[in-house]
């Protein structure tokens, strides 16, 4: 339980959340801890987090050649051989052209064909630089000696298992929202994302969604923090509205 920020302001970290749910007009948060919120709003603020693909050898090289972000890491691949990129979106093939200035090679590993803007697929299409390879499931990341060596393949049509040996292997699968606390709760877009009306206010009164969790943003910084300050002007014409009264800018945040 951390100190008061200001007046009527109580911050409660080293907790998560289990869940959010209305009880008559109030909103009730449950906290890991067993403690209960009651609050008029709340605004969820989690983010998201990169998917993972779930194979063999991904936990154990994550750091130690499997990375999720090329503008992070791909310096410390400054004149490596070849790097691997698993995924054919947008932020794949924009990821693979940032590799391309510290490897020699980017061979692109994708399950079906390539699903980025036409101008990034020609792009990297005509580009000596790259390798692609589409119609292929990973079935596992082979490390030695604690460091990532190779990535293994299936192809789809005719089974054969394929190695592909890199310095590194960069996963750019998609994106998982924080969002699972809310249950059904709440509307949801097909890739699970909360979706707000134009108010950023969700489909349970009085939650209010900002930033990568919620369905439609653009996943950047400056996008998330704008959809903050919008969720909290939002937020208090809901109190005000709702409770008759002026009340501070937000109950409840959940980040």
């Amino acid at each position: 339980m951390g100190g008061d920020r200001r007046p009527d302001t109580e911050l409660v970290s080293a907790v998560s959340v289990t869940a959010v749910q209305r009880d008559h007009e109030d909103l009730v948060t449950s906290l890991s801890s067993g403690q209960q919120l009651t609050s008029h709003a709340v605004i969820v603020a989690t983010g998201s987090m990169y998917r993972m693909l779930d194979v063999p050898g991904e936990d154990d090289l994550i750091g130690a050649g499997v990375h999720f972000c090329a503008t992070c890491d791909a310096p410390f691949y400054k004149g490596a051989e070849e790097v691997v990129v698993i995924g054919g979106g947008n932020s794949a093939l924009e990821e693979g052209l940032h590799l391309s200035e510290f490897a020699k090679r980017v061979r692109v590993l994708s399950r079906s064909g390539l699903s980025a803007s036409p101008i990034l697929q020609e792009r990297v299409r005509s580009d000596p630089q790259f390798a692609i390879r589409t119609g292929v499931d990973i079935v596992e990341l082979e490390g030695d000696r604690g460091r990532f060596a190779a990535v293994l393949a299936r192809d789809r049509d005719s089974g054969e298992i394929l190695r592909f040996p890199a310095a590194a292997a960069f996963v750019f699968i998609g994106l998982k929202p924080n969002d699972g606390f809310l249950g059904d709760t709440v509307e949801r877009d097909k890739g699970g994302f909360i979706v707000t009306s134009a108010t950023m206010e969700t489909s349970l009164a009085g939650v209010f969604a900002a930033g990568d969790v919620r369905s439609g943003s653009t996943k950047q910084l400056g996008s998330a923090v704008g959809d903050g300050i919008a969720a909290l002007l939002m937020t208090r014409r809901y109190l005000e509205v709702h409770h008759h009264k002026a009340m501070p800018l937000v109950d409840a945040w959940v980040t």
